[in-house]
């Protein structure tokens, strides 16, 4: 808090504005600042009557025309101390029908004729009956003088935009106490909030008056969150009356789930972001005594889990059922192997299966490859230990055995086959063992017409034209494909269908 100053109560002489009605004067103990402010009433069309004593000062003004009157204080007023005083205004307008409203303004100066400061503004008003008005300020700098005039910053634009009359002034500027609370938020839900007051000044005692229970003291506790009204009362008749919230805790706790490892065990994290609130926090995982500091509980199995957070002024944030799942059971399905072709082709295909776990899969062959296709191509003879792992790290392991062909690399055509529906040698298709590509069968009937044509070497011809059965007899091949060693090849020979 700042230093404590003192106290100051400044008495301004002739508050009433007693004077003699007259043009371009100030009331006696006051003096004129600039151009032509009167004491009133009777002069220029303004006739009301005095609202305390028999006279008052009244002004007008314009963009470029200030009326004023100050006074000489017996105490400067001083910075950063806070003053209040009381006066009657109303909106002259017996002055001039073209004025608009009232505006008064109260400036700081060191000498007459300055206005250094402006400490107080009323803004436009518009009561042409007298109204009482309450100025607090507090000045920036050192000021001998006190200024009372009109407003021209809210002038209108015409020549006389404002005019205005000042009457009954407090016969003293009084020093405001200055106040500062120490206020701690309440928790949510529960009354844990509190307020202090401390006061500043050399007025005491200073008492204290709560609206909503009546209490004298500068201290409450065990608060809920809302607003309270205190009025404070100093030594000098001074009396600020303040709204003072409780605020509620903005305490709130997010967790954050990570899901680690396999099926049944404890590698699950829970890991925790609080706001708000007074730190440092403890946190309590499904009823324990012993508070963790760390916001991370780890090493957890699945199930459902429930965390208190407390903060340091005793404020909880509670988290329920936060669920931690494990995944489906990691199996592993199968395998599927097509062995090689024939003796030098490198061409067996393993295929491996799996469910559950959290996919996606990497599919791996120790010291070979690691890939996320299930399929290994291109494997020669020989013992494969492989490996399937999921994205947390679970793991399938075992072994297969790829056997080396013995067969030599040849493609085989039958002579003879029987399409008669009996599932038996039905269809005439070769017969491969051996890794080839770019294959193309053509059959031609006795006349060299083309009547099937295919260049998938796992289908066949089932001795038909469109569909259409055709007749037993001989029928002309011809099969054409690149080997394992890419060099062209071409069969071609006869095939009997029998009926």
């Amino acid at each position: 808090m700042p230093a404590n100053l003192m106290a100051q109560d400044i008495g301004i002489r002739n508050p009433s504005l007693e004077g003699v009605p007259s043009q371009y004067r100030a009331p006696g103990q006051w003096l004129v600042v600039s151009s032509t402010p009167d004491i009133q009433p009777g002069v220029t069309g303004v006739y009301k009557p005095a609202s305390n004593g028999n006279t008052y000062s009244a002004f007008r003004g314009g963009p470029h025309w200030l009326e004023a009157i100050a006074q000489k204080l017996n105490t400067d007023l001083l910075p950063d101390k806070t003053y209040r005083i009381s006066f009657d205004l109303y909106f002259a307008r017996g002055y001039d029908s073209a004025t608009c409203y009232g505006a008064l303004a109260i400036y700081g100066a060191t000498t007459l004729t300055d206005t250094l400061e402006l400490l107080w503004q009323s803004g436009a008003f518009y009561n042409t009956e007298w109204q009482r008005f309450t100025a607090e300020f507090t000045p920036h700098g050192e000021y001998s003088y006190i200024v009372f005039g009109g407003d021209v910053r809210v002038a209108c634009d015409n020549a006389y935009g404002i005019a205005l009359a000042i009457d009954n002034l407090s016969d003293t500027l009084r020093e405001v106490p200055k106040i500062s609370y120490d206020i701690i938020p309440s928790c949510k839900g529960v009354s844990t909030g509190s307020v202090r007051l401390s006061v500043e000044g050399t007025y005491p005692p200073f008492t204290y008056e709560w609206k909503d229970n009546g209490s004298t003291s500068n201290e409450r506790d065990k608060l809920p969150s809302g607003d309270y009204i205190v009025t404070i009362h100093a030594g000098n008749g001074i009396t600020v009356q303040d709204t003072i919230t409780v605020p509620e805790t903005e305490f709130d706790g997010h967790a954050a789930v990570t899901l680690a490892g396999c099926t049944g065990q404890n590698r699950n994290k829970i890991q925790l972001n609080t706001t708000g609130g007074i730190g440092p926090y403890e946190y309590f995982l499904n009823g324990d005594t012993q508070a963790k500091l760390s916001p991370e509980f780890d090493n957890l199995y699945a199930g459902k889990y429930d965390i208190i957070i407390k903060d340091a002024k005793g404020c909880l944030d509670t988290l329920y059922d936060l669920l931690i799942t494990d995944p489906p059971l990691f199996t592993f399905l199968g395998s599927s192997l097509q062995g090689m072709s024939c003796a030098v082709t490198n061409d067996a295909v393993l295929t491996l299966a799996a469910t559950g776990g959290v996919p996606p899969y990497i599919y791996s062959i120790a010291g070979l490859v690691s890939q996320s296709d299930s399929i290994f191509r291109n494997l020669s003879g020989g013992s494969y230990a492989y490996h399937i792992t999921d994205a947390q790290d679970c793991d399938i392991s075992g072994n297969v055995d790829v056997s080396v062909a013995a067969n030599k690399c040849a493609v085989f055509v039958p002579n003879a086959f029987s399409p008669d529906g009996d599932g038996v040698n039905d269809v005439f298709r070769v017969k491969v063992f051996d890794r080839i590509s770019d294959f193309r069968m053509s059959v031609y009937n006795r006349w060299g017409q083309l009547i099937y044509v295919n260049t998938d070497v796992n289908d066949g011809w089932r001795g038909d034209l469109k569909g259409q059965p055709l007749p037993p007899g001989t029928y002309l091949w011809t099969i054409t494909y690149l080997d394992n060693t890419q060099q062209a090849i071409q069969q071609q020979g006869s095939v009997v269908l029998i009926k």
